[in-house]
């Protein structure tokens, strides 16, 4: 390992572990009491963002269960510096809240488009004037209900019973908390922060009630968040045919969620009659998505907390971005034209963020190839610069591929018709897959 990696890596092992962790909470508490505030959750909405309005609603339920101070922020969207593609983005923040909608007791309408512009400005004309926590919430589900169905009758009706700042105040208000939101230090809607952690939509709910409860002495019980009946989720229909079922999914060697999700897939794939596919792409810093440092913290933080959940191993890591992720790259290709695909990148996902391997080191890279069963002189001989053409090529069809189902981030997933982003989704996958299952059995 270069004495590079080894330090980067040990600045970033040290600011997702424990240490790192008491600090931010320390320094959390310094500002609370700077500022003259209770300790307590800001939650920060985006009346255009499909996520905000899922999560709104189970807020309501956490503020009603845990006795802290709760802060309703109503921002704008996330600037383009965090999203490269707001329209794309917005087509799978609709499509994925159906999914969620579908699987979990919160509800987003099946027809939910875009919200026209005017009618996300009505919306936030009422939640930028200032009301009690649970009326700004209350507030918030009821026009977003209206405006996800695109029911602008029914929305100004809300509009009127519930009270609007003039809309020249609007943008600025939105600007000026979301400038807030950004040096608080996070970058986009459906955002929670509580005591030093950030908690984004639905999928870290779970997070935060565990903390809440252990401040609070309120046991979590079943939580505020529940799975709706299977009567509810009836078997259906994915893919044509009798066979194993495809599963293809995207994943970078660079992205620690695609390292968190592969193990996951792995296990479904010895449970399930399914053929995982790996399409393996470059990061996205390299195809010119931009991540700035803010978004970087928050999603190594993020891995880490969830990789604890998960009982995974994670923090003592070497950034493989370069050579490291060429070498990858370049070894999984063969790898996977020799069906040893999955071991190769489990070990080498292991290897570089739960044991610090510098896979661009030829030493690291060699333990992580023998490990999944490869040959070092094979492995070599995909290194070689005759080979580089036909692996980029091989690596850009798997990103043009994921352009075109709408999505540009690690790691997703496809079956069929059904599209998902984020090793949070698997959950939602096994469902449908199960569910296909049942379908194919029933006849």
């Amino acid at each position: 390992m270069t004495l590079r990696s080894r330090i980067k890596g040990a600045a970033i092992g040290a600011y997702v572990g424990g240490p790192g962790r008491a600090l931010r909470r320390a320094v959390s508490d310094v500002r609370r009491v700077v500022r003259g505030e209770a300790r307590g959750v800001d939650f920060y909405h985006d009346a255009t963002d499909p996520w905000s309005y899922l999560t709104v609603q189970a807020v309501e339920r956490l503020a009603a269960k845990y006795p802290v101070e709760w802060r309703f922020h109503a921002i704008g969207a996330p600037a383009s510096d965090v999203v490269a593609f707001p329209k794309e983005r917005m087509a799978h923040a609709l499509r994925d809240a159906r999914e969620l909608s579908a699987y979990w007791d919160v509800e987003f309408p099946a027809s939910g488009r875009a919200l026209d512009a005017l009618n996300a400005r009505w919306i936030s004309s009422v939640l930028i004037r200032e009301r009690p926590f649970h009326d700004q919430v209350r507030a918030a589900i009821v026009l977003g209900e209206a405006g996800w169905r695109n029911d602008t009758a029914e929305l100004q009706k809300r509009v009127g019973e519930w009270g609007h700042e003039g809309h020249l105040a609007v943008a600025p208000a939105l600007s000026d908390a979301y400038t807030k939101l950004r040096e608080a230090g996070h970058y986009q809607g459906a955002m929670l922060s509580y005591a030093g952690e950030w908690f984004w939509g639905l999928d870290r709910i779970v997070h935060l009630e565990a903390r809440l409860s252990a401040d609070t002495g309120v046991p979590v019980g079943t939580g505020v968040l529940a799975r709706r009946p299977d009567a509810a989720r009836p078997p259906e229909r994915l893919v044509a045919g009798d066979g194993p079922i495809q599963v293809e999914m995207w994943l970078s060697f660079r992205s620690p969620y695609s390292y968190l999700a592969l193990d996951r897939m792995a296990a479904l794939a010895r449970e399930l009659p399914i053929e995982l596919v790996l399409r393996p792409i470059l990061p996205m810093v390299e195809r010119g998505v931009p991540a700035p440092r803010v978004k970087k913290l928050y999603i190594v933080e993020d891995a880490r907390r969830e990789a604890e959940r998960l009982g995974i191993p994670f923090g003592t890591l070497a950034d493989p971005l370069g050579k490291g992720v060429e070498h990858c790259l370049a070894i999984a290709k063969l790898a996977i034209e020799r069906g040893q695909g999955l071991d190769f990148a489990r070990s080498a996902l292991q290897g570089i963020w739960s044991e610090a391997r510098d896979v661009a080191d030829h030493g690291d890279l060699r333990a992580v190839v023998e490990r999944a069963g490869l040959g070092w002189e094979d492995a070599r001989t995909a290194l070689a610069p005759e080979n580089e053409a036909a692996w980029r090529a091989w690596v850009a069809n798997n990103a043009a591929d994921l352009v075109t189902i709408g999505l540009w981030g690690v790691p997703s997933f496809r079956v069929g018709d059904l599209v998902l982003w984020g090793q949070d989704r698997i959950e939602i996958l096994e469902d449908r897959l199960r569910r296909h299952l049942a379908a194919r059995a029933a006849g």
